[in-house]
């Protein structure tokens, strides 16, 4: 019985990770011969494919990653429910996003996770973490505009998504308060992802801040 129920469980988070490393923009660019990888950042990601294949491709892959985090997933909470292991579900919801992160379509280097981020959060909180990290981004946007500022570098899109990242943490550790421990799992493993992903970005910030402080002293 328990080698059948693990049996399962891994087949959840293999299929979850196959489901994850599914890259739709990178499959979008090449019939558009677009070569992302000279796209900005390089990042294989439906944000650049938004930028140079315009707003209609852009916003199909964005859906399309969204929906890779959460199915097949759901399709298997939905029918199981309770009767599926929480942390089990948490740990496939992990690995969607690193199918995407490290993408064996891409010889394991992939994208950056946000959307399939997105996706997978939706499966554990529904509409909460989701619209959490998307309204410290909007609001991450809005400041922008009212700054005048119509274009991010790619060093100011890593500061918005660490900053949304540290506003779920307070989210997480409210719910974890509240048994919901299994978001421990998520939350650390994507936040490990997305600072591997981002490291390149990270480490101009802190030359960036090192180079301000410099010139003050």
């Amino acid at each position: 019985m328990f080698t059948n129920q693990l049996a399962f469980y891994m087949l959840i988070i293999t299929i979850q990770f196959f489901s994850g490393s599914i890259m739709y923009s990178y499959i979008f660019a090449k019939l558009l011969k677009v070569d992302l990888r000279k796209v900005r950042d390089g990042n294989p990601g439906s944000s650049n494919l938004w930028r140079v294949a315009g707003w209609k491709w852009g916003l199909l892959a964005l859906a399309l990653d969204y929906f890779k985090g959460t199915l097949p997933l759901a399709i298997f909470v939905g029918i199981f429910g309770d009767s599926l292991n929480k942390f089990v579900i948490s740990i496939a919801a992990l690995f969607g996003i690193l199918g995407h992160a490290f993408s064996p379509m891409l010889k394991f280097k992939g994208g950056k996770a946000i959307a399939t981020s997105f996706g997978a959060w939706s499966v554990l909180t529904k509409w909460e973490a989701p619209t959490l990290l998307g309204g410290v981004f909007t609001i991450f946007s809005i400041y922008r505009k009212i700054s005048k500022k119509n274009s991010t570098t790619p060093e100011e899109d890593a500061l918005r998504v660490f900053l949304g990242y540290f506003v779920l943490l307070i989210y997480v550790v409210w719910k974890v308060s509240q048994g919901a421990l299994e978001l421990i799992i998520l939350y650390f493993g994507n936040v490990l992802v997305i600072l591997y992903k981002h490291k390149n970005e990270l480490f101009n910030l802190l030359n960036q801040y090192r180079t301000k402080r410099s010139e003050r002293a």
